[in-house]
């Protein structure tokens, strides 16, 4: 019995090894990130630099996968509650200070949807190997 215990909780310990690893390597991409956008003068925002960071590192294999996997994995089962913060602060906003500002934020909004549907289909159909009769 003793010696189940034990496998059990090495386990435990390397999950969290691997769930701790994962929190250091994404921090320290996204401050690589801030530096980079320093660099540039603030014209890249630092967590889209530090994603880029990752994501180079990632595909030059100098960090590997399951490096950051469980965390990774925490982060987006968790997704939806990093939402909550902007909604409650678009909720305390008042209606009346965004009442001159709605058509431009209705046409930007209905532009950029229609843009990014537009970029992904045309992205989804080059990575594809044939064309519309695939689908």
């Amino acid at each position: 019995m003793a010696g189940q215990n034990r496998g059990w909780m090495k386990g435990a310990a390397k999950r969290y090894a691997a769930f701790v690893s994962g929190i250091a390597i994404i921090v320290l991409c996204y401050y690589a990130g801030e530096l980079l956008s320093m660099l540039v003068n603030g014209f890249i925002s630092p967590a889209v630099m530090g994603m880029m960071v990752l994501f180079v590192f990632l595909k030059a294999q100098i960090i590997k996968e399951s490096w950051v996997n469980e965390f990774a994995g925490f982060l987006l089962d968790n997704l939806l509650l990093f939402f909550i913060p902007v909604t409650a602060g678009i909720a305390l906003v008042p209606f009346k200070s965004l009442e001159r500002e709605l058509p431009a934020i209705i046409i930007s909004v209905t532009i950029s949807s229609f843009l990014v549907l537009w970029v992904s289909g045309v992205i989804a159909q080059k990575m594809g190997k044939g064309g519309e009769d695939d689908y």
